[in-house]
């Protein structure tokens, strides 16, 4: 994990971002839309993928202002050394429980849905055992894998929505905006919460990227194509399954794999769905472990960063079982607690670091002139 060895590119870099917006999202994106807008869940997801790809912008900002620096090097140069420093605790910590969070997630669909009488700390422990692994081998190897499940990740998902599609009625759709715009613009808020303000973790990541002019198309690009393949999906169930039945679900999308019928002889191949959510979800922790090793490293001035990796594994395994012990406290928990620290976290101190760094270069200017 040295910053001056290994190095990835902007598509590479792109395919991370990806990947990161749809990882947990997949699960969660729908059912928090449908329930909050009901049939109108697709249009709160064009308007919270609009204001999501708004936050990336500032956060490419902050990389182009600070070409070269990590995310807690960001902080201190943007709120002094003690402040940053400070701050960065509390980012690690952010980083630390996202792991447990998008881990606990995995293990929650897994044992509701496909291995209902497997524990899920098994589960998880599983899960863990390739994603410390990938860890350890760095960025490097990690952006390559995304290169390589990419195709298939794609083939799996373009072929539930082709065989989808004939199962939809427009009537499902019906009444558009039936209920005024304030529905609307709050799914839109669950959006902008999950997954686009928990993207400040690959500015840690951005720092690899070879060609540094090309970050910010990158980083847009991903986001965008991550937000329309989680509007096609809140879409689909809608059309598919109508919100009232799909408002009732947790994980509606699995159930939406079910309706796939060709000729009553290719069916319940929800299992494809189940693969492309864990390839997402693989990666997504992938990414959070990794910026959680790396900031530790960075806070605690650790050289070899591989060596913070099983000192965190064996808390993230405890708090991922015990912090969100089941899928109804986690919803609970999302519903009135994750918003405002995500916010805090994701959007008002990047939007604060910005306007002080933007004042610190006026300010030097003017003293070098």
């Amino acid at each position: 994990m040295d910053n001056q060895v290994e190095k990835i590119s902007s598509r590479q870099f792109q395919l991370l971002v990806l990947f990161f917006a749809i990882g947990s999202s997949i699960l969660l994106t729908p059912p928090a839309l449908i329930n909050a807008s009901l049939q109108d869940g697709w249009i709160s997801g064009i308007i919270g993928v609009a204001l999501g790809l708004s936050v990336i912008y500032i956060y490419v900002s902050l990389i182009k202002l600070n070409p070269g620096l990590s995310w807690f090097s960001i902080l201190e140069k943007a709120f002094g050394t003690l402040v940053g420093r400070v701050i960065s605790i509390f980012y690690f910590l952010f980083l630390f429980f996202l792991t447990c969070e998008v881990l606990s997630n995995l293990g929650d669909f897994m044992v509701t849905q496909i291995m209902v009488e497997t524990p899920k700390m098994y589960i998880h422990m599983l899960f863990l055992i390739p994603v410390a692994y990938g860890v350890k081998q760095g960025i490097e190897v990690i952006a390559r894998s995304a290169e390589v499940i990419y195709p298939t990740f794609i083939i799996l998902l373009v072929f539930l929505v082709i065989f989808l599609i004939p199962e939809g009625q427009l009537v499902n759709l019906e009444p558009i905006l039936g209920e005024g715009m304030k529905p609307v613009v709050k799914g839109a808020l669950s959006t902008l919460t999950v997954p686009y303000m928990e993207m400040f973790a690959l500015i840690l990541i951005s720092t690899y990227v070879v060609e540094q002019t090309k970050i910010g198309k990158s980083f847009l690009v991903g986001g965008l194509a991550g937000g329309i393949i989680l509007i096609s999906l809140t879409f689909l169930i809608i059309l598919v399954l109508g919100y009232s039945f799909s408002s009732h679900l947790p994980y509606p999308t699995y159930v939406l794999a079910k309706k796939i019928n060709i000729a009553d002889f290719l069916q319940r191949v929800e299992v494809v769905a189940a693969a492309v959510w864990i390839m997402s979800l693989f990666f997504k922790v992938l990414i959070c472990f990794y910026s959680t090793v790396y900031g530790l490293g960075e806070i605690l001035h650790v050289k070899n960063h591989t060596v913070l990796i099983f000192p965190l594994l064996v808390p993230i395994l405890y708090f991922s079982v015990t912090i969100y012990p089941d899928i109804a406290f986690f919803t609970m928990f999302v519903n009135e607690v994750i918003l405002s620290y995500t916010l805090l976290f994701g959007l008002f101190i990047p939007l604060l670091g910005l306007f002080s760094l933007k004042i610190k270069n006026k300010l030097h200017s003017k003293q070098s002139a």
